[in-house]
């Protein structure tokens, strides 16, 4: 038994929208400069830019996907596909909490959530949440199983 994390497509969107919106200001104001001759424009944008690859690459990097084996939960980073195995033997307790919905003055927009967090014996946390993985309640009942047994 495998079971591989599916991305939500709102998340992945989420994450790399404003990135790309500044970058493409960046660029058009970095392009726009050369027509008036502004260099400074031209510095300031190439930093911004600088800043902005810099701040999105390390925001993938925070990225994972989760596979859930017999034998324990394999965590694989997203850009680097560095892979952490963490055995069952080192979860300590899983947790799920519910997530407040959010209020307006109209009333109540959504309803709120569930969202799990894998405390480790080496006082390290995995978050799951069903705000990054479409298949969040599969992924949460296998780790549960497994940690039982």
């Amino acid at each position: 038994m495998k079971i591989h994390s599916k991305f939500r497509t709102l998340f992945l969107i989420r994450i790399n929208l404003v990135y790309v919106i500044f970058d493409f200001i960046c660029l058009s104001y970095f392009f726009d400069s050369f027509r008036t001759e502004n260099y400074k424009i031209t510095f300031g944008s190439l930093i911004f830019l600088a800043l902005s690859l810099f701040f999105h690459i390390n925001k993938m990097r925070s990225i994972y996907e989760i596979t859930v084996t017999k034998k324990g939960i394999k965590r694989k980073t997203l850009t680097s596909k560095k892979v952490e195995f963490i055995p069952y033997s080192s979860v300590s307790k899983v947790q799920t909490e519910r997530i407040q919905g959010s209020y307006s003055d109209a009333g109540q927009i959504t309803t709120g959530y569930f969202e799990s967090t894998v405390f480790l014996e080496d006082r390290t946390e995995l978050l799951i949440s069903p705000d990054h993985f479409e298949n969040y309640q599969e992924i949460i009942i296998a780790i549960r199983e497994n940690t039982l047994n």
